[in-house]
């Protein structure tokens, strides 16, 4: 199909490999409030952007309609380089919508194929099939008409979208009829926001990104997060190591933690995970790094007071653009807007460790946690192949004396894994810190207390621990 041009809609555009096909014609196709009408109004917005004359014909909604949805959005329709006229809705002299409840079929097909072969649109929406599917006599009619309406447009050389509405025992075989074919589908869970997503289920003769991928509808349009390829990028040599400069902590780690590895902190609630992040994210951002702690549990207010309560200065980091904090509500973020979230910062502002606390924020939430860890995992590979420092936290099941578990296995995403207990030790809670697994280099295997207290994180041998407990209570 030779060039490609731009939907505008920067995701959908990647998704697409540069846009869609010049002269194609697309099968839009989703539920009522899928975001079908946003995305023709942003495709034709784009056009008329680049001067192309731009073409809405809607049988399905009225101007006041149509009005309503741009104004949702700040769009402007008199920016675009439409063509309008009353053909029986409402009156008003500058909308094309034909009112199927008078006219029959053959007439508004007359009327649709009049409009197109006056105006000549370089782009066009067409909203939508649904009614001539209503007033056809069979699937073989309205296959035949929607042929005719395409062959009219591929006449032209017009790049057409083509909105539908998808249901239970809908004819199939009208999406032979488009060069491609687009779903739009959404989700909505009993607590949190609508799980929206799109697929392109065919494009003859162009490449495309396949599977699902994440997008939300905000002012302004819709946001498509297209799904991480990271083999996409060169793979990276294990680098440079970040040291904490927690001398007892660096030997335990065989020195740090490498650059272009991902690193696993698990352990039950109260262990003190996030704390011993935020100590790598400290340390990067005082030896001239910069680090980016996105949460998905703890609020940052909170965060920065626990922080500051055990020595550890988030604040100044801050202000001085060393470190950045970025809260996440797991039930009102994709997991695509939360990667591309990251992936931008990284970007902007050249980051060099990303820590995410915690992975069971999502778990606990997501409606089909089976596709969490795929996109997790291509996520964490992304960032490894762009040379950082990744760290991730996730919570395991089981208070105090019981036997901890995990919800989901993430184990194996680990380039190194660090394992905290707590356990019972005469009147106190005693912490512990386990290096279990360290790919690039050596590490002391041994199981060590991990010391939080006011002012103070540290790494110490469990004879010592013990020695410190009997001389406090003596």
């Amino acid at each position: 199909m030779g060039d490609v041009i731009s939907t505008g809609i920067t995701g959908l555009d990647t998704i697409l490999n540069g846009g869609v096909p010049k002269s194609s014609i697309t099968l839009l196709q989703g539920h009522a409030g899928s975001g079908k009408t946003t995305l023709g109004l942003q495709f034709l917005l784009e056009g008329a952007k680049k001067g192309e004359r731009s073409l809405l014909i809607s049988v399905a909604q009225t101007k006041t309609e149509l009005e309503h949805i741009a104004a949702s959005h700040g769009f402007d329709l008199g920016a675009l380089d439409l063509e309008f006229v009353d053909i029986g809705h409402d009156g008003a002299p500058d909308q094309y919508a034909v009112n199927t409840q008078e006219e029959d079929l053959d007439d508004l097909l007359s009327q649709v194929h009049s409009i197109v072969e006056r105006v000549k649109p370089e782009r066009l929406v067409f909203d939508s099939l649904l009614e001539m599917r209503l007033l056809a006599r069979s699937d073989y009619d309205h296959r035949r008409d929607v042929l005719a309406l395409k062959r009219s447009l591929v006449k032209l050389g017009t790049t057409a979208i083509i909105l539908d509405h998808v249901g239970e025992g809908l004819d199939r075989r009208i999406e032979g009829v488009a060069h491609g074919v687009i779903i739009l589908d959404s989700y909505t869970p009993h607590i949190g926001t609508t799980y929206r997503r799109l697929m392109i289920r065919k494009f003859r003769g162009h490449r495309f990104i396949e599977g699902w991928h994440d997008f939300d509808i905000q002012p302004g349009g819709l946001d498509v997060f297209a799904r991480l390829l990271p083999q996409r990028l060169p793979p990276q040599k294990v680098g440079k190591q970040l040291k904490t400069r927690v001398e007892s902590l660096d030997a335990m780690l065989g020195g740090g933690l490498e650059r272009a590895t991902t690193t696993l902190i698990a352990g039950q609630s109260g262990t003190g995970k996030s704390t011993l992040a935020t100590v790598f994210a400290s340390a990067a951002a005082k030896q001239g790094m910069k680090a980016g702690l996105f949460l998905l549990e703890e609020r940052p207010e909170v965060y920065r007071d626990r922080s500051e309560g055990v020595g550890i200065d988030v604040v100044e980091p801050e202000r001085e653009g060393t470190l950045f904090l970025e809260h996440f509500d797991p039930s009102e973020v994709s997991v695509g807007h939360f990667s591309q979230t990251i992936l931008n910062l990284v970007e902007e502002e050249d980051l060099d460790v990303v820590v995410i606390d915690s992975l069971s924020g999502f778990v606990s939430v997501l409606p089909e946690r089976h596709n969490l860890i795929p996109q997790i995992q291509s996520l964490l590979q992304q960032l490894a192949r762009q040379n950082l420092v990744v760290i991730l936290t996730m919570s395991q099941h089981g208070l105090l004396g019981e036997t901890p578990r995990t919800e989901v296995d993430v184990s194996f995403l680990a380039d190194s894994i660090i394992l905290l207990r707590h356990s019972p030790e005469g009147s106190e809670i005693r912490r512990t810190l386990a290096v279990v697994k360290k790919r690039h280099s050596d590490h002391d295997r041994r199981i060590k207390n991990f010391v939080i207290a006011p002012g103070k994180v540290d790494v110490e041998d469990i004879e010592e621990g013990t020695k410190r407990q009997i001389e406090s209570q003596s």
